[in-house]
């Protein structure tokens, strides 16, 4: 029999190649517990010796599920994802999994069953009738899901576990998602009342080219080509915890280059020129972030700060409450509704595939599709008049 070594984090692993009862070839983790590659070779040639032999036993330690979770989150899933996605992952297995499962006796990793699974996602999807506090919605508990079957599956792998547990539920049913949006003469009332704050040309951009709030507070002036009237989406600016983070963006569709219209074109350069006095103005205390979108000294805009000024500013002037993502669905609406194709507005917002598109906006293009309609019946309706006449 071969094997060959991997090491994973601090620990190598044997891979050897098995066969189930049916014959099918099935590659075999073991760890090693060796940090050490001349220790883990040594292990290797002991193990394959013992499987030839028959003697091998694979080892199986009592291990509690939440101490699984915590190790996978830790010591596997952080070297495979980024810093902000691993962020997500750990608010879900420490403020509700672990948590969860440790208030149910802290059931072990080998006694999990399809049901624990089951009653959990049941549980976090019902309001809570001592607190009142409202259940998960399906959307979310999916992604719970996402982190418990990945985990599993690496348990799996490691033969910790004959099976998945989390292969052998049912979620709850997903709401139907509407987005909220704005219409043009709305947006335009917002652009009003947003003029001459510290979020205008945040608000004036992300309505203009349904940018993403980490989009629009990312964008630099180099990603603005005045010559060739082009405006690129290259960082994002994402919140990490208390600190910020610059990255790209999370897939390559959102990488995407835009053409520059004329009155952005001509409202940038006036906030450009804007931003050159306010330099001279600061002087040593300006911070030369090169951002497009910024506060008067040059300090980029937080996240909190934009959230809780948009929100201000609908409530101050009586408009329907929105969040800034909004006003990505709004451009959207208005782009369905005056004829531009689903595939293309996938292009524009940098969804990474059209289903996204389709399944969030169906009920606009539903209501572009209605007075499609109504054109066809009026048109039939008048035929069937003036043969009767």
């Amino acid at each position: 029999m071969k094997g060959s070594l991997l090491k994973r984090n601090k620990y190598w692993y044997i891979i050897v190649e098995t066969k189930d009862e049916s014959g099918k070839r099935k590659p075999k983790w073991i760890n090693t517990k060796c940090e050490k590659k001349s220790d883990a070779e040594k292990f290797l040639r002991e193990t394959l010796t013992k499987m030839d032999n028959n003697s091998f036993v694979l080892p199986q330690r009592k291990l509690k599920f939440t101490d699984f979770m915590l190790d996978w989150l830790n010591n596997v899933i952080k070297s495979e994802v980024e810093e902000t996605t691993w962020e997500g992952y750990e608010m879900i297995v420490t403020k509700h999994i672990i948590p969860y499962f440790k208030s149910k006796n802290d059931i072990l990793l080998q006694e999990l069953q399809p049901m624990h699974l089951q009653k959990y996602y049941e549980t976090k999807h019902q309001d809570d009738p001592t607190t009142g506090a409202k259940g998960l919605s399906a959307q979310t508990l999916r992604r719970h899901h996402a982190n418990i079957r990945s985990a599993l599956k690496f348990g799996l792998r490691m033969d910790l576990i004959p099976f998945n547990p989390a292969d052998r539920i049912v979620l709850p049913k997903q709401e139907k998602f509407y987005a909220s949006y704005y219409t043009v003469e709305q947006l335009e009332k917002l652009f009003e009342v947003c003029l001459g704050t510290l979020i205008e040309s945040a608000v004036y951009l992300a309505a203009h080219y349904g940018l993403r709030r980490s989009e629009v507070l990312g964008l630099k002036w180099d990603c603005i080509n005045f010559k060739e009237k082009t405006i690129s989406i290259r960082e994002v600016r994402v919140k990490y915890g208390k600190e910020v983070v610059v990255k790209k963006p999370k897939s390559e569709s959102s990488q995407r280059i835009l053409p520059l219209m004329d009155d952005i074109a001509d409202y940038l350069l006036h906030l450009k020129t804007q931003q050159k006095k306010n330099k001279l103005l600061y002087g040593k205390e300006y911070v030369d972030s090169g951002l497009v979108c910024c506060l008067p000294d040059g300090n980029p805009i937080k996240t909190e700060y934009l959230n809780h000024k948009f929100k201000d500013i609908l409530a101050k002037n009586k408009l329907p409450h929105i969040r800034f993502h909004d006003l990505r669905h709004s451009t959207a609406s208005y782009l369905i509704k005056n004829g531009v194709s689903l595939k293309e507005i996938q292009v524009w917002l940098g969804h990474s595939t059209i289903s996204i598109t389709a399944n969030t906006y169906t009920h606009i293009d539903m209501e572009t599709k209605k007075d499609t309609a109504q054109k066809i019946s009026d048109i039939f309706s008048k035929k069937a008049k003036e043969a009767a006449q």
